[in-house]
């Protein structure tokens, strides 16, 4: 049989031949000395010479071993081998040697001395990835508590800004009030009593007061200039006035001596 067919049969022919190479545990390498295979175990040791470096699979270095020659340091960094392969369950592929009476494989490329990743390794690769997100989340909630709290803060810092523009205005309105020239003072009545000075009366008023009690002190004010917010301002005469918050208590004391 010639042509395309006859080559096909030829490559199927062949195909048994080029299968896998089969996987030996390590402590049983001894026993396929001479043989092309891939040894499996956890490298439990690191040792470089100028020469070469051994990694063993025994912590004795008396079974098993993968050899790398002092030519091949450029692909195999001796200052590497430790931190890379150390305590890794690794698959290496080559001829199986008997030197010095234990077994051996030497490699010469990265591509037959590759890192195995096992059930443990990636449940711990799982179990990593968790605290890591578990982490992201409680710094996620520390942010977002300190958001919350900025938020609160800023809402605190808006009321009292009203208030104080509420104050503002209204003071500014009782001196538009105070700037206005107060009207004729009434004609003289039949004589009796002078009436106590208002100053005095003045004395006795002091922030937190009621108005009731500014009321009593003081009598009725001349003008009432109201604010926003809930702020009033009572006007005297001389230019006294006492400002009022939303809740009825004074606040802003203006010509009144100290008590």
């Amino acid at each position: 049989m010639r042509g395309p067919c006859a080559a096909l049969l030829v490559v199927l022919a062949v195909a048994p031949a080029l299968a896998a190479d089969p996987v030996v545990q390590w402590d049983a390498a001894e026993q396929h000395v001479g043989e092309q295979a891939i040894v499996e175990g956890r490298v439990l040791g690191v040792h470089c010479s100028p020469t070469s470096c051994l990694l063993a699979f025994d912590p004795t270095f008396n079974r098993f071993t993968v050899v790398v020659q002092a030519k091949d340091f450029h692909t195999f960094p001796p200052d590497q081998l430790d931190n890379r392969y150390s305590g890794k369950r690794v698959r290496v592929r080559g001829t199986i040697v008997d030197r010095d009476r234990k077994p051996e494989i030497e490699v010469s490329d990265p591509a037959n001395l590759k890192l195995v990743e096992t059930k443990q390794d990636r449940q711990d690769k799982s179990s990593k990835a968790s605290e890591a997100q578990d982490q992201v989340l409680q710094r996620l909630d520390t942010v977002l508590d300190r958001v919350e709290a900025l938020t609160e803060r800023l809402v605190e810092l808006q009321g009292n800004m009203q208030s104080l523009m509420a104050q503002m205005e209204a003071n500014n309105q009782a001196l538009m009030v105070l700037a206005t020239p107060p009207p004729a003072p009434p004609a003289a009545g039949p004589a009796g009593p002078e009436p106590r000075p208002g100053w005095e009366s003045m004395r006795s008023i002091k922030r937190g007061m009621s108005a009731g009690d500014v009321r009593r002190l003081m009598g009725d004010p001349q003008n009432v200039v109201p604010g926003g917010n809930g702020w009033s301002t009572w006007l005297y005469d001389d230019g006294r006035m006492i400002s009022f918050d939303g809740r009825g208590r004074a606040q802003s004391l203006a010509g009144v001596p100290a008590p």
